[in-house]
């Protein structure tokens, strides 16, 4: 009986791994690079197919992307934040502005290095009468320091605070009111004097939630009582500061 003729050619076999080699050896240099995951997977996609496998990842490649997205993601959010370093000198730069603007040290400025922002407190005794909303006159002055150091990419809060002694009379009917609008007034400064955009500012009123002192004093209380600024310098990014203006 005639046995019957193969018509595989047998260099085919060695053909297919030297391929699959060629291709591990492809992916590998390509994970050892840095070019977009996104152009890396549809490579791999591509030589998949090519090689007759499907055009579908496994599951093992398709975790693989996965993780490699997430940790170019993460890369980014990193570039994108203020490194501490370029917080201390804006915060060395606002600690000697004030300091020669107020002898007494009246104003207070800190640097928080996890959340990446410089805080300046003002207490009530420059800022604002007790028990209303309208600037001190001379308190825009101190205002007006802060525009060489805000740029269009940082975020402005201005967080109004108060004693825990209840609002007496006036148009305030609470503190929440009064910490509020405090810091509403402070805001539409800024804005009016062409400091910030309105898209830069936030208002936070906290009454006495946040208090400085938990003593039963005058000193205590008038402590307290205060508006503060915060600024985070990179919180936006240029293609969104560009969109808003």
């Amino acid at each position: 009986m005639a046995q019957k003729k193969c018509n595989d050619a047998p260099w085919l076999a060695t053909f297919a791994d030297l391929m699959s080699l060629l291709m591990a050896i492809f992916v590998l240099l390509f994970a050892m690079s840095t070019l977009d995951a996104h152009k890396y997977e549809a490579i791999v996609k591509s030589l998949t197919h090519t090689l007759g496998h499907g055009s579908d990842l496994t599951q093992t490649q398709v975790q693989y992307f996965k993780q490699v997205d997430e940790q170019r993601k993460a890369e980014q959010n990193q570039d994108g934040e203020t490194p501490i370093e370029n917080l201390k000198p804006l915060y060395e730069s606002l600690v000697e502005t004030y300091a020669m603007a107020s002898q007494q040290s009246d104003v207070q400025v800190s640097f928080d290095p996890e959340k990446k922002r410089v805080r300046i407190s003002f207490p009530e005794s420059i800022s604002f009468p007790t028990g209303r909303a309208e600037l001190k006159l001379g308190f825009s002055n101190y205002l007006n320091k802060l525009q060489p150091y805000i740029h269009e990419t940082a975020r402005i809060q201005a967080v109004g605070h108060t004693d825990k002694r209840p609002v007496t009379g006036g148009r305030f009917k609470s503190n929440w009111e009064l910490s509020s609008a405090r810091a509403a007034a402070v805001v539409q400064k800024l804005i009016l004097d062409g400091i910030i955009r309105p898209s830069q500012a936030e208002v936070i009123g906290v009454a006495d939630t946040s208090p400085l002192s938990l003593e039963e004093t005058e000193e205590a209380f008038a402590m307290n009582r205060r508006v503060e600024i915060i600024i985070e310098p990179n919180y936006f990014d240029e293609n969104t500061v560009e969109s808003s203006n």
